[in-house]
């Protein structure tokens, strides 16, 4: 049935990157980790100032237009709260874009179709 490890066979680890690569052969040329550690750890902090950058665009960009609209229109805070929770709100929102990938971008379906069903070359 089953074959049995001898001394000569591989290491598991030797063996369990060689089934890996049969499986999925382009996994390593996607991949964010690499031999030395230098890279990973520089990525990961490109991430992190990503994320850092659109939480702090969209709260200004809120607050920006919430204070331009309450000094047009006559208010005290009324527009900067609404504009300010909008903003963060956003925010958010590009962050787990980000941090997911993209998954929430719209994709083709297997037969052509976009999302919401009509063919794209129509």
């Amino acid at each position: 049935m089953g074959h049995a490890p001898s001394d000569e066979d591989d290491s598991f680890d030797v063996r369990l990157k060689r089934a890996s690569k049969k499986l999925n052969p382009h996994a390593e040329e996607f991949s964010t980790k690499s031999s030395d550690g230098d890279a990973g750890s520089i990525a990961s902090f490109g991430v992190a100032i990503r994320v850092g950058t659109e939480l702090v665009a969209g709260l200004a960009v809120g607050v920006a237009l919430g204070y331009a609209l309450d000094r047009w229109l006559g208010y005290r805070v009324l527009f900067l709260l609404i504009f300010a929770l909008l903003g963060f709100g956003a925010g958010m929102m590009n962050v787990w874009r980000v941090l997911n990938g993209p998954g929430m971008v719209p994709e083709l379906k297997d037969d052509g179709r976009s999302q919401r069903g009509s063919r794209i070359d129509d």
